[in-house]
């Protein structure tokens, strides 16, 4: 759905809780707190803006240079012209922006620059983003549950010949009892995040912690790598096809997973471990999952069915029906708003069930391709896990 802007008006006008008076000076923004206004959870602590309102509007303020023309609010695909009050500020409400994580950015005078009054996230660089509440949605937001911990985790690759960082999500109580072992997600990033999106961006530890509270998924251990991964002799090169996860898949293989099982209490067998991810996250899943099915035995796609799927399903679809023995899940998932990753799953999941092959399909309704959709797709797939 199209944003919606509130228009600058220049007669005094009530409505939906704002109050927006005549000043005098025609074109000049103004308006009147009614209380009913608060900073969002992104908000930087010493900033004022943006601001929500609780019929769920949104404020954006910004202090631009005294010589700046025009000044632009730009949030998903699209721009809004942001107008000066009487004090030089530029100002902007949003009535329906888009729930869930929002990458937005300000265009001054046609120069992009970040708002210093919001959080910095992680996606294709560093974007100020906006958290907008999504009604009725609430299992990725932290909640009066017992908690986990999300550890940063180094380790000396010698597939890429430098030390490399993961993130390891512990479940509640982990340090409470030494003996207690645990299954084990290999969980991964898309092509815009890193190792730290997947709890900072997608709040994949709340979801646990509330699937776990709830009795819906067993208590489980995240591993969350960096999906980059390139040889020394690799480095400035353009790799194309499967061998864009080559080196990724060696140093996950045969480094990660002896790393993890040797730190932590896992269970260190394949029916106690299963890879997924989002994006490039779920095309590295689709073709490493299915090469080592020694190794896991739950997948997840998270609008990541790769182009050219049906080549790396050659040899699934040989074995038919006998395949089902060998993977406990395979389960993909996109938002409705991204056509090309709906379409693939559609295509998918009708090449499978020609060759009586089991999978489990699931659609997000009225996300794209953003970490809405993928929030919902963990919180849709964990429960499914290690049962």
């Amino acid at each position: 759905m199209k944003h919606r802007i509130v228009s600058i008006l220049f007669i005094a006008l009530i409505t939906g809780g704002y109050c927006f008076a005549q000043t005098g000076q025609p074109g000049v923004f103004s308006i009147t707190d009614d209380g009913q206004w608060q900073k969002t959870i992104t908000t930087h602590r010493l900033a004022q803006f943006p601001k929500i309102h609780k019929d769920g509007r949104v404020w954006f303020q910004y202090k631009a240079p005294a010589t700046a023309q025009s000044v632009k609010l730009h949030m998903g695909s699209d721009d809004y012209d942001m107008q000066k009050d009487s004090d030089g500020l530029w100002n902007v409400i949003l009535t329906d922006p888009k729930p869930g994580y929002q990458v937005y950015w300000i265009i001054v005078d046609g120069t992009e620059v970040k708002d210093p009054g919001s959080d910095i996230f992680y996606s294709n660089g560093y974007r100020t983003v906006l958290e907008v509440p999504s009604p009725g949605e609430d299992f990725y937001l932290p909640k009066q549950v017992p908690h986990g911990d999300v550890r940063e985790h180094w380790f000396y690759s010698k597939v890429t010949g430098s030390f490399r960082r993961m993130f390891v999500y512990t479940p509640p109580f982990y340090e409470r009892d030494n003996s207690t072992r645990y299954p084990v997600l290999y969980l991964q990033h898309g092509a815009g995040e890193n190792e730290v999106e997947w709890t900072h961006s997608g709040k994949a530890n709340f979801i646990l912690d509330n699937l776990i509270a709830e009795g819906k998924a067993r208590p489980m251990i995240i591993v969350m790598n960096n999906g980059f991964a390139t040889r020394p002799d690799q480095e400035g090169q353009t790799l194309t096809g499967n061998a864009r996860w080559a080196a990724f898949e060696e140093m996950l293989i045969n480094e990660v997973i002896p790393d993890i099982d040797a730190f932590y209490r896992t269970i260190p067998d394949r029916e106690n471990r299963a890879m997924a991810g989002l994006s490039m996250g779920g095309m590295q899943t689709f073709t490493i999952g299915l090469n080592n099915l020694n190794t896991f035995s739950y997948l997840g796609i998270f609008s990541g069915v790769p182009t050219n799927y049906s080549d790396l399903l050659k040899d699934v679809l040989q074995q038919g029906p006998e395949f089902n023995q060998k993977l406990k899940l395979f389960w993909t998932g996109a938002g409705t708003d991204e056509a090309s990753f709906i379409n693939r799953q559609n295509e998918l999941r009708e090449l499978l069930t020609k060759s009586g092959i089991k999978a489990q399909y699931y659609i997000s309704s009225n996300t794209g391709h953003e970490f809405q959709t993928w929030r919902r797709c963990l919180h849709e797939f964990a429960p499914l896990l290690f049962r």
